[in-house]
């Protein structure tokens, strides 16, 4: 069972517009050197997190989670920007 709970629809929708599968986002969070931070940028009410890191797939990836519900639901997934991807590199 995984860990990340997701809408079917809004999945199709992700792969569709950014070539990301949910399958492989919820990888990420198997990257040890993954770095997670608050994303209040939506909805203050919502506890939504960021994880950029990298999936198993070998892609970097920013995912963006909501820890409302028993497990974390996936909101999307995209390939890191370049800004993302330097940030990583060099915390790591």
């Amino acid at each position: 069972m995984s860990r990340y709970t997701w809408h079917p629809e809004k999945a199709l929708e992700n792969v569709a517009k950014h070539g990301v599968t949910f399958e492989d986002a919820e990888t990420v969070d198997l990257d040890p050197n993954r770095q997670m931070w608050p994303d209040l940028w939506r909805d203050p009410d919502d506890e939504r997190f960021a994880m950029v890191g990298y999936s198993i797939e070998g892609k970097m990836l920013l995912v963006i989670t909501s820890e409302r519900g028993p497990r974390p639901r996936i909101i999307t997934a995209r390939r890191a920007t370049k800004r993302e991807r330097h940030a990583y590199e060099t915390r790591s």
